[in-house]
């Protein structure tokens, strides 16, 4: 999500993402949270004890928690219950454990700041064409 469609002083040019492989790892990222909802056991990812899917997951949710509402224009999925209440009940249980929100502070923090630098600004030049899906659900 976070690679620019050309080089940056965030991305080199080998890496750079072009609109329909961006449009199409943004609709993958729906599918993947939906199949995620259906599967979750709870409280955890597997069932009533923290596993390794929990704590490798949380991290990867708090780069999305930042994006995609932010530049992609997505609900805030893991805040709200409209569109995967299993998934936002998992990610405020971690949350109000002080290890996990001490990382998420961190993860989110950066984030902020590479925001405030224009790190995101290429990638929401794109986003207005109409031939391709951004937002979601």
């Amino acid at each position: 999500m976070y690679l620019a469609p050309y080089a940056t002083q965030w991305c080199p040019p080998e890496r750079a993402m072009g609109k329909k492989e961006r449009a199409a790892k943004l609709a993958e990222i729906w599918k993947q949270l939906s199949w995620l909802e259906a599967h979750l056991v709870g409280p955890y990812m597997a069932g009533p004890s923290m596993t390794l899917a929990d704590m490798t997951w949380y991290p990867t949710v708090i780069f999305m928690e930042y994006m995609l509402p932010r530049v992609f224009g997505w609900p805030e999925v893991f805040h709200e219950e409209a569109h995967f209440p299993k998934l936002s009940k998992w990610f405020q249980l971690l949350s109000s454990d002080k290890v996990f929100s001490d990382v998420r502070d961190d993860i989110f923090g950066f984030w902020v700041g590479k925001d405030k630098e224009g790190q995101f600004d290429s990638i929401r030049g794109e986003l207005s064409d109409p031939a391709f899906k951004w937002k979601y659900p």
